[in-house]
């Protein structure tokens, strides 16, 4: 076993020292820019990618003993910095236990989203995995899907997208929009951002279903899901649906 206690004095002081050193990213507010509350080194990505890359004195330790440390570090730290490290672990791992095993751990990670950032990168790590069992997993984001916290119902979404790029994705086109339908009308920023992308992605492998659900959901989708789900269709479609749109609000002011 790892030493907790180790390892976090260990990663804080490294951490520590870059970011005394660290040059302006040329975002006038790293922290607000990823919207994260949590403490905040404002090192860049590339900055904490070389600190993972170069390792730490338990980076020897078995696999089962690093997830465990990692798994900690991203239950009991508030370090934005320290938590994406835990992300970068919890890749390697799933690269190694496929499937069930490293999405289980994933689910953990949840609860403690606060940003896009991290959300998008555990995402990611749960749509490689979905690759493995397909079936469970997807009715574990059935479940996010009707979650009162925002970041689960992005989560819902977001992992399909990197679902889609697999050839080995067996998912049709109607399991796709049962997750994507009820969040349409969804208030928050983020989620909408999710409902967008996915179908711009939904669309590269099913164009004639974007379409039909696009025509069909014109007037209620929303214009931060509508700009990102309608980047790749023909002019002459997104024209129409604009004027779908259009109209739609206009009978509503009357």
């Amino acid at each position: 076993m790892i030493n907790y206690e180790n390892a976090l004095a260990e990663i804080e002081a490294i951490l520590g020292k870059l970011s005394l050193n660290e040059q302006p990213s040329g975002i006038k507010n790293l922290q607000n820019y990823i919207g994260t509350k949590y403490q905040f080194y404002a090192l860049k990505n590339p900055t904490v990618q070389a600190v993972f890359k170069k390792g730490f004195s338990f980076s020897n330790e078995p696999l089962q003993a690093q997830i465990q440390l990692y798994t900690q570090l991203w239950n009991e730290s508030n370090c934005y910095e320290i938590m994406h490290l835990s992300l970068m672990y919890l890749l390697v791992y799933s690269k190694k236990n496929k499937g069930m095993l490293a999405h289980l751990i994933a689910k953990t990670f949840l609860p403690k989203i606060d940003n896009w950032a991290h959300s998008d990168f555990l995402s990611s790590i749960i749509g490689r995995n979905l690759v493995f069992d397909e079936i469970p997993i997807y009715n574990d984001l059935k479940m996010l899907n009707k979650s009162t916290n925002h970041w689960e119902r992005r989560a819902s979404l977001v992992p399909l997208i990197y679902h889609l790029k697999s050839k080995k994705n067996t998912l049709l086109e109607t399991d796709f929009i049962e997750l994507i339908n009820p969040l349409i009308t969804d208030k928050e920023y983020f989620v909408q951002k999710g409902v967008g992308w996915l179908l711009r992605e939904f669309g590269q492998k099913f164009p004639n279903e974007l379409l039909a659900f696009l025509f069909k959901n014109a007037h209620q989708i929303s214009s931060i899901a509508f700009s990102s789900a309608t980047e790749k269709i023909g002019v002459i479609d997104k024209e129409q649906l604009k004027k779908i749109r259009s109209d739609f609000k206009k009978l509503n002011r009357l």
